[in-house]
């Protein structure tokens, strides 16, 4: 294992074992709900299906499209939030 993989080893194994990962997942999960993401991937999610023929795609063809719509749709301004959260964590938390 290469000095690289290690170091993500042990900083997903700090932000798991400390509890910050779950707390930041909650803490996105509440500011894509306020921000109406979920009802707008909702809705885009219901449009592709009325828009295809379902006969020829496949399932994993429309979770490819919805979840690159769902990133590409992500508030700037919660991307930054959470990118800062998980800065602070980080230097709070390494040498």
């Amino acid at each position: 294992m290469s000095e690289t993989e290690k170091m993500k080893t042990a900083v997903n194994k700090l932000f798991v074992e400390s509890g910050e990962k779950e707390r930041l997942l909650q803490v996105l999960r509440l500011r894509l709900a306020d921000s109406g993401w979920n009802d707008g991937l909702d809705a885009h999610c219901r449009e592709t299906i009325r828009n295809r023929n379902l006969d020829d795609v496949s399932m994993e063809d429309l979770i490819k499209e919805v979840q690159e719509h769902g990133k590409s749709t992500v508030n700037e301004s919660i991307k930054k939030d959470l990118l800062e959260q998980i800065k602070k964590f980080l230097d709070d938390n390494l040498e």
